[in-house]
């Protein structure tokens, strides 16, 4: 067991997607893995020197691609502005990331439409990485930007948080294969850093599980895996992932209940989630997230589910009255959705302010023999933490650490050093804890007397 405490003092920043700050507080950042060691594996070939590295950030003009941008020259890995390029639809949209992130001052920029292969493949021509922070993924019908990437020869990273559109990536594995290129989809914070956690634990659990003498001759099986996350307000991070919330609300939500597929309602099945000291007990929601596919597919679980929520309650009833309300076929519009997303943005905004960021995902995992292990990630601003858990993958890339292939975060050939990964994916964090006794996890209540009580 290794455990290492970090006292670190952090600007807790009230922003709605980008607000003032409040007040300034020392907090405490705890990192701990539990049962084992972090998953350390073989290089794979193909490694790049950071410093002569050349990265073109698609989207890079938007709130996820302009906070990973920052984050990659924060990473204190060689790469300069130089080296950096913020690729999107408007000349205007890259003058306002630079404005939100002085660092990238002198990023340069190309306009490019991500949905045209040609397009693309002049913007990454020359590159060696190309992050897709392009969204909404949501009713997109073809991987543009993967096919531009595996012919031009380019390593490819995107922020997917679409279940159709990472299967059809994963679709073009054997021609990135064949091409040498190394890809990985559904990166980023979650899913991305939830589905190497999920690894994490049911590799520590495993090996605790083949030790012992009662298990001779036996493997292990996942019963379940379940993903809970946690955002205050918006999170922060634009306009594009309101409309992403709200194309979910159109789609019929995948999961895996005992070995069955099953179908259900988007933005059902509520249930409270304790994530621990900081951000307490939550409700959240079911949504069709990828994540559950993937996790399905690499460890054979035979329960797997992902929920949502956020904060105040109020627009987590919004989001069950827009799943239950609004016909279908306009939750399946990309441009109505994009438009609903641009009329609410002011009042998300308001409340935003008054509720701040915070994010936080709690994974949990059990065997079949009963061992139950969870993890905690929580940071204090979602519109940071998005650039700093996909700049930790792209930094992952550009070191080799991916095989050429196109892969899930949680497949063993996505990431060959978790450990390095994890400890960029935390800078930053609030509690970050895996395979932890959920027990250990739980929030205290205080009881106040007269019937209330506050979480500890």
């Amino acid at each position: 067991t290794t455990t290492t405490t970090t006292t670190t003092t952090t600007m807790s920043m009230s922003m709605a997607r980008r607000g003032t700050p409040r007040t300034m507080m020392t907090s405490k950042t705890t990192t701990r893995r539990g049962r084992g060691g972090y998953g350390v594996s073989v290089r794979a070939e193909g490694s790049t020197t950071t410093k002569d590295a050349k990265v073109v950030v698609l989207g890079g003009t938007g709130r996820v691609g302009g906070a990973t941008a920052a984050a990659l020259l924060g990473q204190d890995a060689g790469l300069t502005t130089r080296d950096v390029t913020l690729a999107g639809r408007r000349k205007e949209g890259a003058m306002e990331a630079k404005s939100r992130h002085p660092a990238l001052a002198n990023a340069a920029f190309v306009e490019v439409d991500v949905n045209d292969k040609e397009s693309v493949k002049r913007a990454i021509a020359g590159a060696d990485l190309v992050i897709n922070t392009a969204g909404p993924f949501q009713r997109r019908e073809t991987c543009a930007a993967l096919e531009a990437a595996i012919e031009s020869g380019v390593k490819y990273l995107d922020v997917c948080d679409d279940a159709s559109y990472g299967q059809r990536a994963k679709e073009l594995s054997a021609r990135a294969k064949a091409a040498g290129v190394a890809a990985i989809t559904c990166g980023g914070i979650y899913p991305g850093v939830s589905n190497l956690m999920v690894r994490d634990t049911i590799e520590s659990m495993s090996e605790e599980f083949r030790g012992q003498e009662a298990n001779a001759g036996k493997e292990p099986e996942v019963e379940y895996v379940l993903y809970n996350y946690f955002t205050a307000g918006s999170g922060g991070v634009g306009t594009t992932i309101l409309a992403t919330s709200f194309l979910l609300c159109g789609e019929d939500v995948v999961v895996w209940e005992d070995g069955e597929r099953v179908v259900a309602k988007p933005a059902s099945q509520r249930k409270v989630v304790d994530f621990g000291k900081g951000v307490g007990k939550r409700e959240v929601f079911l949504y069709n997230l990828p994540e559950v596919a993937s996790t399905r597919e690499v460890f054979n679980a035979r329960t797997v589910k992902a929920r949502f929520g956020t904060s105040p309650g109020i627009w987590n009833g919004a989001m069950v009255a827009i799943a239950n309300i609004v016909p279908k076929d306009m939750l399946e519009n990309q441009d109505a959705m994009r438009a609903l997303a641009s009329f609410s943005e002011p009042f998300v905004r308001a409340v935003d302010n008054i509720v701040g960021e915070k994010t936080s995902i709690r994974i949990e995992v059990k065997l079949k023999d009963g061992k139950q292990s969870v993890g905690l990630y929580t940071h204090p601003r979602l519109s940071e933490c998005v650039g700093t858990c996909t700049a930790a993958f792209a930094q992952a890339m550009l070191d080799g650490d991916c095989a050429p292939g196109v892969w899930y975060p949680e497949e063993k050939e996505a990431i060959a050093n978790r450990k390095a990964l994890f400890d960029r994916a935390s800078k930053g964090t609030t509690m970050f804890v895996m395979n932890q006794a959920g027990w250990l996890l739980e929030t205290q209540p205080l009881n106040l007397g007269f019937g209330l009580s506050i979480d500890l």
